[in-house]
């Protein structure tokens, strides 16, 4: 270990023990430093009272020795250091090197940036690209994540999908328990639909059916609202949420990831919204992936020449940030 390996020493130069000692008539004794001497006085350097100046015939006898250099050592053994300042002996390098600040805001994001390409040139002219970015972090009190995508498709000159999204997720946990409160946003951007924009809030409360390592089974309930910019529809709709999200983790190198969320309008149950996504992910080596996911929107009030589903699959390589 590393603070076993590490033996303080301190070494005291230049104390000095003075040896000079004055033996005076009544019988006393006195030892320190000579400093001067002549023939009616002698000048003695005590440790404890000082400079004192003693009478010749009052002295009966002055011895005098050369001064010696004393020299005290303190060793600080890792075993003092543990029984005085309750630090471990058996404390390892990649502990002391943990960060001083460890709350949740200053916790590391695991992020992927994801990237996938395509196209085909000839007869026809084909492209496509999908960007995306995840991050996620958890804490003792929090979970968070933050997630955005691109995605655009031409054919021909011609484009037939050209869309942006992102959105931010924010768990409150409950001490000891499988309840949680929530709260999340979420932003799109969409050329082919009757709208330009739309921004969807809500908030509720949560539950882990289950939670181990190797599978998490969670979900949400609450009410928010979303509001269209660019479209005919300019009114807030309040809607509900109810969400399904499950992570199962196959092997150390597959993983398959499902969410499904179905935003229901409160004035209309009949009219809802629903976004769907299944990923299945391969981790090629310690930083990279490969990614196949596939995603569909449905959404039920739409206008004439709009379609209601909207399905999309993607393959990409991911990189940990």
């Amino acid at each position: 270990m590393l603070l076993r390996k590490l033996t303080f020493s301190l070494v005291l130069i230049s104390v000095f023990a003075y040896s000079d000692t004055v033996v005076l008539s009544n019988g006393d004794t006195l030892g320190g430093k000579v400093i001067s001497k002549s023939e009616t006085q002698l000048t003695l350097e005590h440790s404890v009272l000082g400079s004192m100046i003693l009478a010749r015939d009052k002295i009966k006898s002055v011895s005098y020795t050369e001064p010696v250099a004393a020299k005290a050592t303190l060793t600080v053994t890792p075993e003092i250091l543990s029984e005085k300042f309750h630090i471990s002996s058996e404390v390892n390098s990649a502990e002391t090197l943990k960060p001083v600040i460890d709350t949740p805001f200053f916790s590391a994001w695991e992020t992927q940036l994801e990237l996938g390409l395509g196209g085909s040139e000839g007869n026809s002219q084909s492209r496509n690209i999908h960007a995306a970015l995840q991050a996620k972090q958890e804490a003792p009190e929090l979970r968070r994540e933050l997630a955005m995508a691109y995605d655009a498709d031409e054919k021909n000159n011609e484009k037939s999908r050209n869309e942006f999204y992102t959105s931010v997720n924010q768990d409150w946990l409950i001490n000891e328990s499988p309840w949680f409160y929530f709260a999340l946003g979420r932003f799109d951007q969409d050329d082919f639909q009757d709208w330009d924009y739309r921004f969807n809030v809500s908030s509720g409360a949560g539950y882990d059916f289950v939670n181990r390592d190797e599978w998490t089974l969670r979900g949400r309930a609450g009410l928010g609202g979303n509001r269209e910019f660019g479209g005919k529809d300019r009114e807030i709709n309040i809607e509900a949420l109810l969400e399904a999200a499950s992570q199962w983790t196959l092997s150390p190198h597959h993983k398959i990831e499902l969410r499904t969320t179905f935003y229901p309008q409160l004035d209309e149950l009949s009219q809802f919204r629903n976004i769907t996504s299944l990923n299945w992910i391969n981790k090629l080596n310690g930083s990279m992936r490969m990614k196949i996911g596939l995603s569909s929107e449905h959404d039920s009030d739409v206008p004439e020449g709009i379609k209601r589903n909207d399905f999309k699959y993607t393959t990409s390589l991911s990189w940990d940030l």
